[in-house]
């Protein structure tokens, strides 16, 4: 051994030793309570990578992999106050379905996304959202944020709730400049004539 090295120490670390299982159970709770968020924000990339496949090209594998990323009692809500809310696995596919057909194509990016556990098996979650893509042959750019459920499953963490909370929706020669919320105009119409 060189001359001034230190020689490594044979005891215990003092905190270790005198704390014992509890520290180690705190540390598989901190750890696992790590994996679990990793495990909710995997689930909103494949969320985007799934909606952004190509909306012309969507097939019925795309809604079954959606499905998958879904409890069963999902509810699927694109209004801040549950107007449209679509709850269940069928109704989220029949909603898929008709929501794909209108965009030729869109790219979204969640970001700023805060996890709150509930119990072990239960989170809630929010966060910001940006969307850009092509629309009836026009650009469009949407912000907002997502307010979420997650529930833990059998084959993993799933969406048990998941709201859509829009500040604008637009085509690029709309702007969204103006009130909150901002939605497409041909939206609106359409809304008002239902």
């Amino acid at each position: 051994m060189r001359s001034g090295a230190r020689t490594p120490s044979k005891r215990p670390h003092r905190a270790a030793a005198s704390s014992g299982r509890t520290d180690n159970d705190e540390l598989l709770r901190r750890l696992r309570e790590l994996e679990d968020r990793e495990a909710i924000r995997d689930l909103h990339n494949r969320y985007c990578f799934i909606q952004d496949r190509g909306h012309a090209t969507h097939a019925e594998a795309d809604i079954a992999a959606f499905l998958e990323l879904c409890d069963a009692e999902v509810t699927w809500d694109n209004s801040p106050d549950g107007s449209r809310a679509h709850r269940g696995h069928a109704a989220v596919a029949a909603y898929l379905r008709q929501l794909w057909a209108r965009f030729e194509s869109c790219m979204h990016f969640v970001h700023n996304l805060s996890i709150v556990f509930e119990s072990t098996d239960r989170a809630r979650g929010r966060a910001s959202f940006d969307a850009v893509g092509d629309i009836g042959g026009e650009a469009f750019v949407a912000a907002g944020y997502y307010e979420d459920i997650y529930a833990r499953t059998a084959a993993g963490w799933k969406f048990l709730l998941h709201r859509e909370v829009p500040f604008f929706f637009v085509t690029v020669a709309e702007g969204w400049a103006g009130p909150k919320p901002r939605i497409m105009a041909r939206w609106r119409r359409a809304a008002r004539e239902r």
